[in-house]
C-alpha cells in the first residue's frame, strides 16, 4: 500500500514479449529509462466518481495518483517487455462501516495518438471501519509489443485509466481534474 499524493499527466505507449538474455537493456535504471515507452493517466479518466442509487450522491471517489513502469528492451529483436505499477486512492466522505468495492481500469498502449492496444482489469480495495481513505497498488506485468523498424520504443505510450460510465466520463469533465 503506498501513500502517493502526485497526479499523472497524458501521455502514450506499446510493448511486446522478448527472451534473448544478452542483449537486454533494463530500463529501471535512470540513463536506460528514456529509452522505454513513456506511462501516465488520462486526465479525464484518472478520477473514478461512484455514485450512490442516484448521480447527484458520491459514495466515493477513486484516483490515479501515480503510474510508473519498467522495461526491458531487446534491441535487436526490437521487442519490449514491460510492466505498470498504478498506485490509486480511493476517498468517502462518511466514516462508516467496512467496505469492499471493485473498480475496472484499462492498460493501453498508443503510438501517435492511436490506441494500438486496450485491456481491461479490475482492481479490488477496502475502506476499513472509520477510514476515509484507502491507498492501494497494482501492477499489470504482462505488456509486450514489437517495434517496427522506423520507430524507437520511446516513441510508443502506456496510457492508463478507469473503464468510465458515459454519466462518470461527463461528471469528472464538469468537476476538471485536480488532486485530491
Amino acid at each position: 500500500m503506498s501513500n502517493v499524493n502526485t497526479h499523472v499527466n497524458r501521455g502514450s505507449f506499446y510493448i511486446i514479449a522478448v527472451a534473448a538474455l544478452g542483449s537486454l537493456t533494463a530500463c529501471s535504471s535512470s540513463n536506460k529509462l528514456a529509452q522505454c515507452p513513456s506511462v501516465s493517466a488520462v486526465i479525464d479518466t484518472a478520477t473514478m466518481p461512484v455514485f450512490e442509487g442516484s448521480s447527484s450522491k458520491l459514495a466515493y471517489t477513486v484516483y490515479i495518483m501515480k503510474a510508473t513502469r519498467d522495461c526491458d528492451i531487446e534491441k535487436a529483436e526490437k521487442h519490449v517487455s514491460a510492466s505498470v505499477t498504478i498506485d490509486f486512492r480511493a476517498a468517502r466522505s462518511n466514516t462508516g462501516a467496512a467496505a469492499a468495492y471493485t473498480v475496472p481500469y484499462f492498460v493501453a498502449i498508443s503510438t501517435e495518438g492511436r490506441i494500438l492496444a486496450k485491456r481491461q482489469y479490475a482492481t479490488r480495495f477496502t475502506f476499513d471501519a472509520g477510514q476515509t481513505v484507502a491507498d492501494f497498488s497494482e501492477t499489470v506485468s504482462s505488456l509486450s509489443m514489437a517495434v517496427s523498424a522506423d520507430k524507437r520504443p520511446a516513441e510508443h505510450g502506456i496510457v492508463v485509466g478507469f473503464q468510465l460510465t458515459k454519466a462518470q466520463l461527463e461528471y469528472n469533465r464538469r468537476a476538471g481534474r485536480y488532486a485530491p
